[in-house]
């Protein structure tokens, strides 16, 4: 399943990230306030001790479109633009003619390799547009042909924007980009209600986080152009002005706005827009490069450590590929980078006056230069002798990494000493916190993930445990170790170790501690759907600020549903669209919820549809279980279809979705399959549900217990279920569950009380006479649990000690 990138776009980034911190409380956003103790995203990026330690720079050259005209020098501009960076110390991924999965895969790789010792430079050479206010960059694939495509067919600038300034100390992003409209009449929907805008030639004018220096290749509304040579006017006079040495960046764009000016006899006006409170430049070092030479065709530019990203070399080798014997092997913990440097510089036996050069570079990673506090910054080959010695391998996440039986991931590359040829292989074997407990998109994990159903508690207990006691300042270990007490139902252990992590620095944390607080009356009271307390928002805000997916997920959802003004759900269905631009599940199943409601202003059955179909694609088994509601009941237009749903459901079911079980329940219970209804069968899937924490099917199973005798179980069966049904917190389950034990007898629903106490220990017969041995143990489990109701009335009483019940057994809430 891919790991995929959740974003926000560039108003709502600016908002959020200009504000200063106030001594002693919470600081304010345009969204609300942040956790107490919270460090605004400003200071955590302008340290005042070094500007960037690292220079990473991402290249595309988008020329070959499935369904736009062709442009013959976006390959040619973004090649010689990426050998020109990586010449000048930047640490370059090149990707040719991305679509967009490949841009889904980019924002993932920089939520892993960007932080905010990073100074970031972002190239596009390629089709772009405007659509109302936003700006978006056109994949080589996409496909604008329904009004609903544009989050699933193009790239928002401004999530870009957002992502890049989320993470990084400073940014500089050049789009050499509206050199035509190929969607020209085209309308599509760019916002929360059904309105269309048709897509616009050029760029509007876009607003950017702090620290940040954002340039046109033309003005806004204006065309660029192509250009008649091999590269387009703009990158011409990029390449000659960034040339030119360790200058001022406001000086190499002033350079080439004049450039473009007379070449282009006035018709193009490079534009740009600067946040920077930081002086920059691009050249690190004074260039001697000719930027008018050829470049090799494979573009790899392996001597100046450039890095080809596609979808062959985004994988780390498999653990039985076939490799060339190696002449040096080295074996490492898989981690974000690796110091190898000193092993090279050891089995090499160089000389002080050896030199290394790089004839081959790695997949699935790069090499990087490292620093005594682990920072990274770019090779430039041939190395010497001494800095060989600091040479690391960073790992870059591709797609999510297969769980196998002890793996280990093998990377290779080709070092050149002194025209010898010599094969270095890493092996990287994953710490078993990792393999256990890793978590999607985590911006400070290793690549490695698992959904909270794939989770195996005990064994991920005991390796978090261990690597915390190994490695106690890792933050990303105490998140995981956090995810295996979740797991496991311990929830105040969980909430322990994600305020470690978060004090650690670690983003997810903030999230984690955000859901942990939403969560605690859903510990005992089962799934249900609420506005979360102002702390729990606090800390999605703080999340949203520190780039995290979820988090922007998560606060999205509650301002969309919950939101008060117009202004609230606006900024929400925001954070949401920015999430499903880069296939963020959680939203896509968010916003198909949101569209199908038949009685809300926005509804929208295709565009329902469509975000669940995206949803399901992915392997989401919420995207699994909204299709099966969807062919159970007919929603958005498409016909019943049981035989359908129950594919649907089973595949939820099976990957531990709370509600799936009771909707398979009621598919059986119905006869929507279309054979006599087997209700003994249906009950059994409706206590899969009910143990899960599903009210609804508690209470259907009591109901079909009371009124048919199904699975010929007995009153104090029917009473048992209802009774655990109604102390949950669904409102209208427990409505029904509540009608279910008035209509039974006292005596079943006194031995479904009778039957909970000795669950919980009591020395009782379950005989339906509440006798004073079962009031005594009643009173003294009350006692123990701190319940000071007792209630006299049987099915108060019944439903006081089902709540006792389920706080001795509370639910799987990183399941909801």
């Amino acid at each position: 399943m891919p790991v995929l990138r959740l974003l926000l776009n560039g108003s709502v980034a600016t908002l959020l990230m200009a504000a200063a911190a106030l001594t002693a409380t919470a600081q304010d956003s345009s969204l609300g306030p942040f956790p107490e103790g919270h460090v605004s995203a400003s200071s955590r990026k302008l340290a005042p001790d070094a500007g960037p330690r690292q220079k990473y720079a991402i290249v595309i050259g988008n020329q070959s479109y499935s369904h736009a005209p062709q442009l013959p020098n976006a390959w040619n501009d973004a090649l010689d633009v990426a050998d020109l960076l990586a010449g000048q110390g930047y640490d370059v991924t090149l990707l040719k003619d991305a679509s967009k999965r490949d841009f889904e895969g980019l924002m993932q790789r920089v939520l892993f390799d960007v932080d905010r010792e990073t100074e970031v430079l972002f190239y596009y050479a390629g089709h772009g547009v405007q659509i109302g206010s936003e700006n978006y960059l056109i994949p080589t694939d996409a496909q604008l042909d329904q009004v609903d495509d544009l989050p699933f067919e193009t790239v928002s600038v401004g999530s870009l924007v957002s992502i890049l300034g989320a993470r990084a100390r400073l940014q500089i992003v050049i789009l050499d980009s509206c050199r035509n409209n190929p969607f020209a009449g085209v309308k599509l929907q760019d916002s929360l209600g059904p309105d269309v805008r048709e897509v616009e030639t050029g760029f509007a004018s876009l607003a950017a986080p702090v620290n940040s220096y954002v340039v046109f290749s033309t003005s806004p509304g204006e065309v660029a152009l192509d250009g008649a040579g091999d590269n387009s006017p703009f990158a011409t006079a990029f390449l000659q002005a960034a040339s030119l040495g360790s200058i001022p960046l406001t000086d190499v764009f002033d350079n080439v706005r004049r450039k473009v000016f007379v070449e282009t006899e006035g018709v193009q006006v490079p534009w740009d827009s600067s946040t920077m409170v930081e002086d920059a430049t691009i050249a690190s070092v004074s260039a001697t490069a000719d930027t008018t030479a050829p470049t090799e065709d494979n573009g790899t530019s392996v001597a100046r450590g450039l890095t080809l990203f596609a979808a062959s070399s985004a994988e780390l080798l498999p653990v039985d590929a076939t490799l060339p014997t190696p002449d040096i092997s080295i074996a490492a913990p898989l981690a974000p980078a690796v110091p190898i440097g000193a092993t090279l510089a050891q089995d090499l036996a160089l000389t002080p006056a050896d030199t290394v050069g790089l004839a081959e570079p790695p997949r699935g990673g790069r090499l990087v230069l490292l620093d005594d506090q682990g920072l990274q910054s770019a090779p430039v080959f041939p190395l010497s002798a001494s800095d060989l010695g600091r040479l690391g391998f960073a790992y870059v996440s591709g797609p999510t990494v297969s769980f196998g039986q002890d793996p280990v991931l093998k990377v290779q590359f080709k070092l050149d000493l002194n025209g010898a040829p010599k094969v270095v292989q890493v092996d990287l074997t994953p710490d078993p916190c990792d393999l256990a407990a890793a978590d999607h998109l985590d911006p400070e994990g290793v690549g490695l993930a698992r959904f909270a159903n794939e989770i195996a508690p005990e064994a991920a207990l005991l390796a978090c445990q261990a690597a915390v006691a190994r490695e106690p300042q890792n933050g990303r270990f105490h998140y995981q170790l956090g995810r295996a007490y979740a797991a496991l139902r311990r929830h105040d252990e969980a909430r322990t170790e994600w305020d470690t992590a978060r004090k650690l620095g670690h983003s997810r944390a903030s999230y984690a501690i955000g859901n942990a607080i939403v969560n605690e009356a859903r510990e005992t009271g089962g799934s249900a759907l609420e506005a979360a307390p102002e702390e729990a928002m606090a800390y999605y805000r703080e999340g949203v600020e520190l780039g995290d997916p979820y988090a922007f997920y998560a606060l999205g959802r509650q301002m969309v549903r919950f939101g008060k003004t117009g202004q609230d759900r606006l900024r929400g269905y925001d954070l949401l669209m920015r999430a499903l631009e880069v296939g963020h599940t959680y939203a896509m199943n968010e916003l198909g919820y949101f569209y199908l409601d038949e009685k809300s202003e926005y509804y929208d059955p295709a565009r329902g549809l469509r975000y669940l179909n995206e949803s399901a694609a992915r392997g989401d088994i919420y995207g699994y279980n909204n299709l099966g509601l969807v062919y159970m009941n007919g929603l958005g237009g498409e016909k019943k279809d049981a035989r359908l749903a129950l594919d649907w459901f089973t595949k939820a079911a099976d990957g531990g979705h709370p509600n799936a079980p009771g909707n398979i329940g009621t598919l059986i219970a119905t006869g929507a399959l279309g054979k006599k209804p087997d209700l003994g069968q249906a009950v059994e899937w409706f206590d899969k549900g009910l143990e899960r924490g599903d009210a609804n099917a508690g209470a259907y199973a009591a109901y079909l217990i009371l009124t048919e005798g199904a699975g010929g179980l007995s009153p104090a069966d029917a009473a048992y279920r209802a009774g655990r049904a109604a102390a949950l917190r669904d409102k209208k389950s427990v409505e029904r569950a509540r009608k279910v034990l008035e209509a039974l007898p006292t005596e079943a629903v006194d031995e479904a009380s009778q039957r909970l106490l000795q669950a919980l220990g009591a020395d009782v017969t379950p005989d339906g006479a509440f006798g004073d041995s079962s009031k005594a143990a009643y009173q003294t489990l009350a006692d123990q649990h701190g319940d000071t109701s007792v209630e006299t009335d049987p099915v108060e009483r019944l439903i006081d000690i089902a709540r006792i019940h389920w706080s001795t057994t509370p639910f799987r809430v990183d399941l909801y």
